[in-house]
């Protein structure tokens, strides 16, 4: 048991010593605000506080976990031996030089994401108004980084402490906004799409929609035989998220009814994890969530534990409010889209903090770094495999999850699945 001493024993200070100490590192923590009874302990102890008290081992505060509500923050960016890192300690020499429990809970909870920002065209907070995208470490996961300086200096510390070792894992996810590109769309859809492709002197289209609605040709985004076959020699399950929201403009998926969709969702639910891809219009409406959950848990029979929210719109707080208003308990939408990189600074999972309401809530984000599309250039007919390799290593250093994201339309091109098969075939 390591006793934290603090001045101020609050939810932030909770969190981020639990995230840190007690699910990463696998430390029991205990909290004191008073003196006499930290000076007295005999065991590990650690100071988090403005001034070290005598010897024990001390991170020296900013005001941040003590703090409540969203404000502006002074944020400087310094070197900690080849590593950024922010909030610089006040005690010279200190064996921890930055408050790393305020850093990190700053990045964790999205802090910036509360604070005004330019947001994208989807009305998403973009990575160009990112800390780590303006100091130009996006692509490294510098919150796990900073936790194992903190391992290193705690093994030393207490070197009767047995400390909790990570794997590294691949997890591939895989979104089904539309299951089919040109079967079972129906009548109406069938004409519609061939009028309007022919308008538009998309005649290769026209082509490929006869051969598949003859039976002459596989429709280009049914890959899910395909997908059972892979995902049995693959090392990892992965998961796939189905769209089944109501048809709209944004929303082109197959009616959720037809027993044909039922089953084959029912069919790769026997092999791989099956979540809902929450819709547009569902991450706008607590209502139209609600629905979709009961369709998907009566196609699965099961309760819903997984989502992802299309377009990765994460509108902070209300977001995750949602899904922890439908008792669901994961989420894979922590990331950029268009961007590699992470999002929140970490490759390891971390239960959402609700800034407005100061608590910890029992959702659990799985942050992704990578969206194939944001390597892949189909009309170049290019993969940016170096930066693919670069966060993958990035990932390896810190013991981390490497979750790379899909969707089943990205797999007409044989960049995809070429990526795909080496993911789940190997973890090293």
């Amino acid at each position: 048991m390591l006793l934290v001493y603090t001045h101020k024993i609050t939810p932030r200070v909770i969190y981020t010593f639990k995230h840190i100490c007690t699910r990463v590192l696998g430390i029991k923590v205990s909290f004191t605000s008073k003196v006499e009874d930290f000076v007295a302990h005999d065991g590990p102890k650690l100071s988090y506080t403005y001034k070290q008290l005598g010897n024990e081992l001390h991170v020296s505060a900013v005001d941040l976990l003590f703090e409540q509500g969203v404000m502006d923050v002074d944020i400087q960016l310094q070197d900690w031996k080849g590593i950024p890192c922010f909030f610089a300690s006040k005690v010279p020499n200190a064996t921890i030089p930055y408050d790393i429990f305020g850093a990190t809970f700053y990045m964790l909870s999205r802090y910036e994401e509360y604070l005004p920002h330019v947001k994208d065209a989807l009305g998403r907070f973009p990575a160009s108004e990112s800390i780590a995208y303006k100091n130009n470490f996006l692509d490294r996961p510098v919150v796990d980084i900073w936790i194992q300086r903190f391992k290193e200096i705690v093994t030393m510390s207490f070197p009767e402490y047995t400390l909790k070792e990570s794997q590294f894992l691949t997890q591939v996810i895989i979104d089904v906004p539309q299951a089919f590109a040109y079967r079972k769309v129906g009548f109406l859809r069938t004409v519609g799409g061939y009028a309007n492709d022919f308008i538009n002197f998309r005649l290769k289209r026209n082509f490929i929609r006869t051969q598949v609605l003859l039976g002459l040709r596989k429709d280009p985004f049914d890959i899910f035989s395909w997908l059972v076959n892979v995902q049995k020699q693959s090392l990892s399950q992965f998961k796939l998220f189905f769209e089944l929201g109501d048809y709209t403009a944004d929303s082109k998926n197959i009616k959720y009814s037809k027993r044909s969709f039922q089953s084959l969702i029912k069919m790769v639910g026997d092999y791989s994890n099956v979540g809902l891809l929450v819709s547009k219009n569902a991450s706008q409406s607590i209502d139209v969530l609600k629905e979709e959950k009961k369709r998907i848990e009566h196609i699965t029979n099961r309760p819903l534990k997984q989502t992802r929210i299309t377009d990765c719109k994460i509108i902070l707080p209300n977001s995750y409010r949602d899904l922890l208003d439908q008792e669901i308990v994961e989420d894979y939408t922590m990331g950029y889209p268009d961007i590699p990189g992470f999002r929140a600074s970490t490759c390891t999972p971390f239960l959402f903090y609700d800034l407005d309401y100061e608590i910890q809530t029992p959702l659990m984000i799985y942050p992704f770094c990578i969206h194939i599309n944001a390597i892949i250039d189909a009309h170049k007919q290019t993969i940016d495999s170096v930066r693919l390799e670069r966060i993958k290593e990035a990932v390896k250093k810190v013991h981390g999850l490497f979750l790379i994201a899909f969707s089943n339309s990205d797999f007409t091109n044989v960049y995809s699945k070429k990526i795909f098969r080496t993911l789940l075939t190997t973890n090293e």
